[in-house]
């Protein structure tokens, strides 16, 4: 069962002037941490927000449980925990007195799973919003979402102002929503993120999506450096193997950037004079980059 599912949602703004997104067709699996990932300004929150009937899409349409987040909003969003990308919360009020006003929005709180929240966050709800942190803004946001054991959580960089700690924290808690049945739609510009908690990742460039990749094998990308040093001149256009995607000269040789398999490769290399060579793969965030580009 898809717990989203977008059929050619597009949004533009200022009368077609500037585009948020186009085209989007995504599914999101029932029980799945999905990534969606990007840099800023590539489309991630405009989807979040047209995903939750807090824009109109310029056409296409969506579905969330089945049911069009335009006609059945109300009914949707009892079963969404929502983490904005930029918080606004009463400044007047305390912590507590913000979990109680939000309490009132929400069916069937577990009141030791809400404190469980607190104390794993190691959150106090004596202080007004106002003399929280950035961090603590965000963790009173985090418990908000997750209170009321929603069905979907949809969070828009989430780990924004938190410290490695409760980084940690979050994905453990993560996870265990996962085991109960919760899907997750997590956007994100941090690879590393999706890197360590998503199933899958959608990545999106300029408004429209790339590509949708299992995070197992986008690791298993087979991207590689090749380092060559040589005494002698190599010319480019030796250069062009099926494979190779840039050259570079370097002070003692030549680099490589290669993609897919280096035995072909190597074999037309090694016809020239070469003293050492030097084969590494890159970051997973080097990877992301270059398939990006």
């Amino acid at each position: 069962m898809n717990v989203i599912e977008t059929k050619k949602l597009t949004k533009y703004y200022l009368g077609r002037k500037v585009l948020g997104i186009k085209n989007l067709d995504l599914e999101v699996k029932e029980g799945e941490i999905f990534g969606f990932i990007g840099p800023n300004g590539a489309g991630k929150s405009t989807t979040i927000r047209l995903l939750l009937d807090l824009i109109r899409p310029t056409s296409g349409d969506a579905k969330i449980f089945g049911k069009d987040v335009n006609k059945l909003t109300v009914s949707i969003k009892e079963e969404v925990g929502y983490l904005p990308g930029e918080i606004f919360l009463d400044d007047g009020i305390t912590g507590e007195e913000c979990l109680n006003y939000y309490k009132g929005f929400k069916k069937n709180i577990d009141h030791k799973y809400l404190n469980s929240l607190i104390n794993r966050f190691d959150f106090s709800v004596d202080k007004k919003v106002r003399d929280y942190s950035k961090g603590n803004r965000q963790k009173l946001a985090i418990i908000l979402a997750l209170m009321h054991k929603p069905k979907l959580l949809i969070l828009d960089e989430p780990t924004s102002g938190l410290d490695p700690l409760n980084q940690q924290e979050f994905f453990k808690v993560l996870k265990e929503t996962q085991k109960t049945g919760t899907t997750t739609f997590l956007s994100t510009h941090i690879l590393d993120e999706a890197n360590r908690i998503c199933d899958r990742v959608g990545i999106i460039k300029s408004g429209e999506l790339i590509s949708i990749e299992n995070i197992d094998d986008f690791r298993k990308k087979n991207i590689r450096d090749i380092d060559i040093t040589t005494s002698t001149t190599i010319p480019l256009s030796h250069f062009k193997i099926d494979g190779i995607t840039k050259v570079a000269r370097t002070t003692s040789g030549y680099h490589l950037s290669v993609a897919g398999p280096v035995t072909k490769i190597l074999e037309e290399i090694l016809k020239h004079d070469i003293s050492d060579i030097d084969i590494t793969k890159p970051t997973l965030e080097e990877i992301f980059i270059r398939f990006y580009r």
